[in-house]
């Protein structure tokens, strides 16, 4: 049995990954802030016995701390950056250190997963999108405020904009302050997906299947142009994919 995770700016996925069976099971979300010291991750990691780790994650401090809690465990813990790791598709962009890792992890999947090209958008604190060859060749990608950040940004630095929480709606204009947000919010995000999407394609003349992730994927799926898959655990199985490849290691 190996542990499994994504650490995020705001949320942190883990998961126990069974080799025997290939199966990804007891999937939980825990708030990245302390979560070395949360007690029911403590109790997550010591209801199975593990020897190994492997985890993406955005936020290094909390990656070591992580690190150093397993480490008392005697469990080995890997970032899937690890020079020790190798990777099974080509990164075509300037400079892949400056690649996240949980972005990594998405293209990983993507290219195991559907084997054609590939745009996978993450929900996430930023708003990501990865662009993958059907070859295997990661092109690079776009970086764009996620939803939760502009609605807090937007509420903290205005006197009268509250804080809403983001609804999928019909409505184009809004009737007061909240459905105004809400309206400008979604359909913003909805015009920029599909207008980025819409610049890639005709940039790059190429067809893609196109991968929504993150927790408000489910929102806008139905409202985009173009169509879409609903994948939330691609980050997830994108570090299966990582313990797959490095068999010899696991």
């Amino acid at each position: 049995m190996i542990l499994i995770g994504d650490i995020g700016n705001t949320q942190s996925k883990f998961a126990y990954y069974n080799k025997g069976n290939n199966k990804i099971f007891k999937l939980k979300n825990f708030n990245t802030s302390n979560i070395e010291k949360n007690k029911d991750f403590t109790k997550f990691v010591n209801k199975t016995k593990f020897t190994n780790a492997v985890i993406t994650s955005v936020v290094p401090k909390v990656f070591l701390k992580i690190k150093s809690v397993l480490k008392k465990k005697n469990i080995k813990c890997y970032e899937i950056l690890d020079k020790k790791l190798k990777n099974p598709i080509k990164i075509k962009i300037k400079k892949p250190k400056q690649l996240g890792s949980d972005r990594l992890a998405n293209v990983f999947a993507a290219n195991q997963l559907y084997r054609s090209n590939c745009i996978v958008i993450d929900f996430g604190t930023a708003t990501t999108f990865d662009i993958l060859s059907k070859n295997g060749i990661y092109n690079g990608g776009l970086i764009a405020p996620g939803v939760m950040l502009s609605l807090s940004t937007l509420s903290s630095l205005t006197a009268l904009l509250p804080l809403i929480k983001l609804k999928k709606t019909k409505q184009i204009i809004g009737k007061d302050t909240i459905s105004a947000i809400n309206s400008g919010v979604y359909w913003g995000y909805v015009a920029m997906i599909d207008g980025l999407l819409k610049k890639i394609i005709s940039t790059t003349k190429k067809k893609y299947k196109v991968i929504l992730t993150g927790g408000l994927a489910h929102i806008f799926s139905n409202s985009l142009q173009y169509k879409s898959t609903i994948n939330t655990s691609i980050t997830l199985q994108g570090v299966v994919e990582i313990i797959k490849y490095n068999k010899k290691l696991f």
